[in-house]
């Protein structure tokens, strides 16, 4: 009359099922986490490097050149993180390794 129900098969694929929501559902709201990070990194650098920048006289003339390069640290850091933030959702992982990469010096 019908095909008998192999219910280890029907368990089997509702799982598999299951797993793909899962790991679809995990993958986007990760993508969300990322890019809010990512706008949240640059807002503060926004603010934070001028009030740096306006610090940096006032210091002992021995530690301005290391103020200066942290500033510079910071600057770079926003225009990555600028860039990243162009950069299509699918791809952010692959592109925030090569712009680590490229920091990196390797």
């Amino acid at each position: 009359m019908g095909m008998p129900v192999s219910w280890f098969e029907v368990g089997l694929g509702a799982g598999l099922v299951a797993a793909v929501a899962l790991i679809a559902y995990v993958w986007l709201k990760n993508r969300e986490l990322a890019q809010t990070v990512i706008e949240e990194k640059i807002t503060i650098l926004k603010y934070a490097i001028p009030i740096l920048e306006s610090v940096i006289p006032y210091l002992p003339p021995d530690k301005q050149p290391q103020a200066k390069e942290c500033v510079e640290a910071l600057q770079m850091m926003q225009k990555i993180n600028e860039a990243l933030l162009q950069v299509p959702a699918a791809k952010l992982r692959k592109a925030w390794l090569m712009y680590r990469v490229q920091v990196k010096g390797g």
